[in-house]
């Protein structure tokens, strides 16, 4: 049997000689099309650029991994200890992290093999550039979460730094297109994430702000960019851009009276982008988001339904003050984790237990990101306090006044610590400052330690004698 590599049909990239034909057909039909064939109709790119969404949904990525890890590998999740399940992930076992390069490469290289279609393909160009931006906003997002775990930040770089991931940015057809890459610096990694965020707000100018959250928006991308210029350590650039997002109209930012509800609507109002899960997509109790974080199915539920594996940290709970509306959103569980603390973001919201959609980027963050970069560059004082008093307010606190410096910087993380909880946030928040994580069971994971970057998969180290592994592994 002869096979054809001139298809979207994705394993990782530099590994991909080494898979099989079969293995090939066995993809998700969604992203393996024939390139010559398949994207020459406008249904066909518009499938292929769904499959690209598509990726996102798997629980290596959003559909767990993204969210789960990150809470129990800082400290804002602690493990029930009733199970054993994800207990070396709150213990940062060697070898224990999110991952994800395989899915990510995927999706990357689709995008490159669509975005080369659109060049010659003759139709509207409102269409096109809609498709071309989309392409571009998740391209990022899928680079930048793996620049995240992967390689350090540029704001906290270690000692023995090997760059982030390799940039891959033209498809791949046949096996003389495979070359060793690299890992990119991270200048290389986030000089491209900045070209491809601009394209994708400039290209989806046309683009209704209905279509988001579930589909990229120049909101979204104006949102995605302050996150990753926030990594960066860029603050003018945070600032300019949270102002697109916020002006865009893609989402609206929760009132006090409305932030629970808020967390029980299906779409957040807040989500600038989320990923979104059909019923036919419920992935089940068994690695669904909401049995990880709690054993309700909802409020009214009595029965035990979920494991509850992360629980909500004593260091956490215990910062919320009593009047904060986000405290009611942490319940205790049921049956044997009648005495956990547990938090219910993600709580059934799309009606049928276990599924929800999943925000990736909402405008309470994009808020939080411009008060850290207020902060961060001197003379905007007051700018950031506002900012962070939009949060404080909105919870039910009392504003602060007269805060700088590294009081200034401390509330806004505690603020963020607090707001963003149990959304995906607390490792990567630790990991870009630099800072040792004291986890919930009394230890203390230091930054400096090689187990806060994942390792590479050996199949890809073995495909690519370019690429040096993460020390340590």
């Amino acid at each position: 049997m002869t096979c054809s590599f001139k298809t979207i049909a994705f394993v990782g990239i530099f590994s991909l000689f080494l898979t099989s034909c079969e293995s090939l057909l066995e993809t998700d039909p969604m992203l393996s099309v024939d390139s010559e064939t398949a994207l020459s109709s406008v249904e066909s790119i518009e499938a292929a650029t769904v499959g690209c969404y598509s990726q996102l949904r798997s629980t290596s990525l959003y559909g767990r991994q993204y969210i789960v890890y990150p809470e129990l590998m800082g400290n804002t999740a602690a493990h029930s200890g009733r199970r054993s399940n994800n207990q070396t992930v709150a213990n940062n076992a060697r070898g224990t992290h999110m991952g994800g390069w395989q899915l990510a490469y995927e999706a990357i290289t689709a995008a490159n093999e669509i975005l080369e279609a659109l060049e010659d393909f003759e139709g509207s160009q409102e269409w096109k550039d809609g498709i071309a931006g989309q392409l571009y906003f998740l391209r990022a997002l899928y680079y930048h979460n793996l620049a995240r775990i992967y390689g350090y930040d540029p704001t906290a770089i270690g000692a023995t730094n090997r760059g982030t991931v390799p940039l891959v940015l033209t498809s791949i057809k046949t096996y003389s297109e495979i070359v060793p890459t690299p890992r990119a610096t991270q200048e290389e990694m986030y000089a491209q994430l900045y070209e491809d965020l601009e394209k994708a707000y400039e290209l989806l100018q046309g683009t209704p702000t209905s279509a988001g959250p579930h589909f990229a928006t120049s909101g979204g991308a104006a949102a995605l960019m302050t996150r990753v210029a926030l990594y960066n350590g860029d603050y003018p650039t945070v600032i300019e851009w949270a102002d697109k997002a916020i002006e865009s109209g893609v989402a609206r930012f929760s009132t006090h009276d409305s932030y629970i509800s808020d967390w029980r609507a299906e779409t957040h109002p807040e989500s600038l982008f989320e990923v979104e899960f059909k019923v036919d997509q419920n992935i089940g109790i068994t690695n669904s988001i909401r049995s990880a974080f709690t054993t309700r199915v909802n409020e009214e539920g009595t029965v035990q339904n979920g494991n509850g594996d992360a629980v909500v940290s004593d260091q956490l709970f215990e910062l919320y003050e009593d009047d904060d509306v986000r405290k009611q959103l942490i319940m205790k569980g049921l049956g044997t984790a009648s005495d956990a603390n547990e938090m219910t973001k993600f709580f059934s919201r799309g009606g049928a237990p276990n599924l929800d959609n999943v925000p990736v980027i909402r405008l309470s963050e994009v808020y939080l990101n411009r008060a850290e970069a207020y902060a961060k560059v001197g003379g905007m004082e007051a700018e950031a306090i506002a900012d962070v008093n939009l949060i404080r307010e909105r919870a039910g606190l009392t504003p602060v006044t007269g805060l700088v410096e590294e009081l200034l910087l401390d509330e806004i993380a505690k603020q963020r610590k607090l707001e963003l909880a149990f959304e995906g946030h607390s490792w990567f928040d630790y990991k870009r400052l630099g800072q040792d994580i004291e986890k919930p069971n009394g230890t203390t994971f230091l930054w400096s330690d090689y187990r806060i970057l994942s390792i590479i998969p050996w199949r890809e180290i073995n495909a690519n004698a370019a690429l040096q592994q993460n020390r340590g592994y």
